[in-house]
């Protein structure tokens, strides 16, 4: 899939952001992989997919703020690093329009802190950025979004936040030599998600209740993509292992399920898939609530596949039924 896991062993890596769904699950697979990792977050909850995975005593976790400028730079004097994964964020949409400054301080002021940290590294580190679709704005695209699309306004404060910090990772690639690059990927899914206001945790909540998927925002005829975790981490594993590359670095690169998706079958598809998982029968047909929302965004991934040899590998029948099964051992645990 565009890497070689046998070239992560004794790697030494700074993972920012690592309890986090996506964090967490990339530090399992560096983990698993004999990397040598350092894993920063401002606090680790007990149901973050860092512990229940057992990933946090393969590791050297940090507690830290990447507002703290002084302390990411004493990090990395202190424990020099060659790859940086930068994916803390505050990345809850609804919370944005809640706390605007607090969002843009995190997402546009922490990635000058990681980047001039980096910047003044005696021999900086390479760096790969986790950014978003949500950089593109609020599109109704009848096609897929590639990377040169102009970026529209958006109905939230995290946008910007994001476009910000990619466009100053570009810009810091671009100026001072450092090797970075952004990826751009929208709704990643998969076991070890506890934010329970994305659409498929809350799907899988609800099954496990007995109840069919509720779509409260929209009438569910919006148009979205998923992108599993893994797919996802080995994208971040591919952009690292080619940032050497001039063609690489300094760009942006979409990654995404390769096809569009709407959003009440991905919720009847959801359901279905814990009926399959668990055995249960709870009704597949969502209940619909929301009004009708001119929405459409699935971003054009040829770029990664034709440059960095990426492609997304687990079907969504596949990763769905996959991550039911994490999701009813879960509720099990916790509930029982």
């Amino acid at each position: 899939n565009g890497f070689s896991m046998s070239n992560w062993k004794n790697e030494r890596v700074l993972v920012l952001g690592a309890a986090g769904f996506c964090g967490a699950h990339l530090c399992e697979t560096l983990a698993n992989e004999g990397a040598k990792i350092i894993a920063l977050d401002t606090q680790l909850p007990p149901d973050s997919y860092l512990v229940s995975s057992g990933t946090l005593a393969k590791i050297h976790f940090v507690s830290g703020d990447i507002l703290d400028l002084p302390a990411l730079r004493l990090l990395l004097e202190r424990f020099p690093v060659q790859t940086v994964f930068h994916l803390a964020a505050q990345p809850i949409v609804s919370i944005s329009n809640v706390l605007p400054l607090e969002t843009a301080q995190i997402n546009i002021l922490g990635t000058y802190h990681v980047l001039e940290a980096i910047r003044l590294c005696a021999k900086p580190p390479k760096l790969v950025f986790a950014s978003s679709g949500a950089v593109y704005g609020a599109t109704n695209a009848a096609q897929a979004i590639p990377e040169t699309a102009p970026q529209l306004a958006a109905s939230n404060i995290y946008a910007p936040t994001k476009a910000a910090a990619d466009s100053a990772v570009r810009c810091y690639a671009q100026i001072y030599g450092i090797r970075a690059a952004t990826c751009r990927w929208m709704n990643t899914y998969g076991p070890g998600d506890t934010n329970f206001s994305r659409v498929i945790p809350a799907t899988f909540r609800r099954a496990s209740e007995g109840k069919p998927g509720l779509i409260a925002q929209t009438d569910g005829t919006n148009v979205l993509e998923l992108l599993h975790v893994r797919d996802m981490i080995a994208a971040y594993l591919c952009v690292a292992q080619n940032l050497e590359r001039d063609d690489i670095s300094g760009e942006a690169f979409n990654f995404g399920g390769g096809a569009p998706l709407v959003l009440k079958n991905v919720v009847q598809s959801s359901t279905a898939a814990w009926n399959r998982a668990t055995g249960d029968d709870v009704p597949t047909t969502p209940e619909i609530s929301g009004p009708r929302v001119e929405s459409a965004k699935f971003l054009d991934i040829s770029r990664a596949q034709r440059l960095l040899g990426w492609s997304p590998r687990l079907g969504l029948d596949e990763g769905l039924e996959e991550t039911a099964r994490w999701y009813k051992a879960h509720f099990s645990a916790n509930f029982s």
